[in-house]
């Protein structure tokens, strides 16, 4: 992904008019024309789409200024309006979690009047993020070079195209199991091998199943989800339905009967056919988001997938489950490469983090390309989401071995994935003929994530207070490599029963970055003031700080030396790197020592 620096000097003009002829073009033959200034919100990597397919209209993202508001009195009651209107599950959520403040920026809508200019241009968004602040449209390139010369507009970019990471083609017929004699406590059916694996089972007779817990799936489609016998005794609301690809209010897609991948991941979790099949949390609620179009040849366009996330966080969810990941592109398509899976840079990687940080538990799959001679057989994204309370699920066969299509750790910036493992060899699914009682073994890290999916949901039923972090810790320390952990199957299997028995990890000395000044700050009357504080453990160790947009892009490297053991208080005077004032909005102060990161947002005001 390109790092576009915001006020991008005169010399990128140059380089945008000699490579962007159709943008270029737009520009001088308009009426006046857009200011070099403007040419400059667009992204080197839109001007060559430009240049490559003059004819065509692009898939771009337009980014905002600001959510609209007028002045820091304005700011102030439209957080307190957004505070106001949480609903009580997602409060209960964020308190758990100790987010502060309760609602910032990133809660607070994409302002109207942005999106009614572009739908007067012709422009009508096909996507929006309320956390990037941004819309996506198609447009031409004269269209484009418009866009760049309105003031609300911050920066021009393409929407990102990806493949997904496709589960191994193994699926085969299971014939439903014979009613077992003699049992104890619930027959499981076709789930009992890889729930038992979990633990899961002893978990259930402790008497948590994950009731009163919210889980938000996002997935490519849950067609036939109502009629399996296994699933239709779950009652979905319409406004636990969304298609955001299509704008409806449902999750089936009767127009295409492939949607069906959702399905199968929702039974893992909600199965409720007891002595036929049995999922890892019955009795939790769930909520359906379409975030993906069925298409393996393709690429498909990143947009959908944060839309998702965004939902789920305001709907109160404690967990969202996505067994969808996003991994390399042709070079035909504004593309990713391995280094940008660092935890910051990929959409759906922010908007996972972002999740996470309103405090919502992400379980994603690591990816099915870790098969020998794969070029690719990295992990895909948001799995690389770097955090405390996300969770990449790799898989593993019955024996516990890992499976040899699950995709590899680490992170770009080496960190310990995939986090944890579950079954992800011939897993039991619901049938998806439309017949309510077929079933079928499939392979994929798309079904080990829903088996830790709904043993968290179990953990937080179980423990109210917990937030998710409690959990993600709780699970790794129970897990069969908490000692060693490595990048086939990161922490191992977690063991259900002991996470459930274990205390909540003390919370340890960790690399902070507070601010001690006002936020939202107004650059022209004052500085951004914060305070770096370090763990003894990493007292001696380099470190660097910087300052990205909410787009992740660098604005500002504020510091970098080795790091005492003493705070270190630094400032910001909202400048970038040549010294040229920033246009208002949120941004991220990053830091990191060692093998440890902290973030601070910081809201600029004009």
């Amino acid at each position: 992904m390109s790092r576009f620096p915001l006020g991008s000097p005169p010399r990128l003009l140059l380089l945008a008019l000699s490579v962007a002829g159709p943008i270029a073009l737009a520009v001088t033959s308009s009426v006046g024309g857009p200011s070099p200034a403007a040419m400059t919100k667009l992204e080197p990597a839109l001007l060559r789409a430009a240049a490559d397919t003059p004819e065509d209209t692009l898939a771009a993202w337009v980014e905002f200024t600001d959510k609209g508001e007028q002045g820091p009195a304005d700011l102030a009651r439209r957080l307190a309006a957004a505070e106001q209107a949480l609903s009580p599950r997602n409060r209960a959520r964020r308190l758990r979690a100790h987010v502060h403040p309760l609602v910032d920026a990133l809660d607070l809508p994409v302002e109207s009047s942005y999106l009614e200019a572009l739908r007067a241009r012709g422009l009508v968004p096909f996507g929006a993020s309320r956390w990037l602040d941004r819309a996506a449209v198609r447009a031409s390139a004269a269209e484009l070079a418009a866009l760049a010369d309105l003031s609300f507009v911050r920066h021009l970019a393409p929407v990102e195209m990806a493949r997904r990471s496709v589960d191994p083609d193994h699926a085969i017929a299971v014939a439903r199991p014979a009613r077992a004699a003699g049992v104890a406590s619930v027959d499981y059916g076709l789930m009992q091998s890889p729930l038992d694996q979990l633990h899961v089972p002893a978990v259930h007779d402790s008497g948590y199943t994950g009731t009163g817990i919210l889980i938000c799936v996002l997935d490519e489609g849950f067609n036939y989800f109502d009629k399996h016998e296994a699933l239709r005794d779950h009652v979905i609301p319409p406004e636990r339905q969304r298609d955001f690809y299509r704008g409806l209010s449902t999750a089936q897609d009767t127009t295409d009967p492939t949607m069906v991948h959702g399905t199968w991941v929702l039974g893992i979790m909600a199965g409720r056919k007891f002595g036929t099949y049995v999922g890892a949390a019955y009795d939790a609620d769930y909520a359906l988001g379409r975030t993906e179009v069925r298409s393996f040849e393709r690429p498909i366009e990143m947009v959908y997938w944060g839309m998702g996330a965004e939902w789920a966080v305001s709907l109160g969810a404690e967990v969202i489950n996505s067994s969808l990941g996003y991994t390399t592109f042709d070079a035909e398509y504004p593309s990713y490469a391995y280094a940008d899976l660092d935890g910051h840079t990929t959409t759906v990687t922010r908007a996972a983090e972002i999740a996470a940080s309103k405090g919502i538990l992400v379980v994603t799959a690591v990816g099915n390309d870790g098969d020998p001679g794969n070029p690719w057989h990295y992990l895909s994204a948001p799995s690389d989401a770097n955090g405390d309370s996300l969770v990449a699920a790799g898989a593993v066969d019955a024996s516990g071995a890992p499976a040899s299509f699950s995709s590899y750790g680490p992170s770009a910036d080496g960190r310990i994935k995939p986090d944890l493992a579950a079954r992800g060899v011939q897993v039991a699914t619901c049938g998806t003929s439309g017949a309510p009682d077929l079933y079928s073994a499939r392979d994929g890290t798309s079904f080990a994530t829903p088996l830790i999916a709904g043993l968290a949901a179990c953990l937080l039923e179980a423990r109210p207070r917990w937030s998710a972090r409690d959990v993600v810790l709780a699970l790794r320390a129970s897990a069969t490599r908490k000692g060693a952990p490595d990048d086939r199957v990161g922490y191992g299997i977690p063991n259900g029963l002991a996470a459930l028995s274990g205390a909540p990890t003390p919370q340890v000395a960790r690399l902070t970055l507070t601010s001690n000044g006002p936020n939202p700050v107004a650059f022209a009357r004052g500085t951004g003031r914060f305070t770096l504080a370090v763990p003894a453990s990493l007292c001696g160790a380099s470190a660097s700080v910087r300052v990205r947009d909410v787009l992740g892009r660098r604005v500002r490297d504020l510091w970098s030396g080795v790091v005492s053991c003493s705070p270190l208080p630094m400032t910001w005077d909202g400048k970038d790197d040549d010294g040229r004032p920033v246009s208002a909005g949120l941004y991220l102060v990053d830091v990191r020592a060692g093998n440890e990161r902290a973030t601070l947002r910081l809201v600029g005001l004009p």
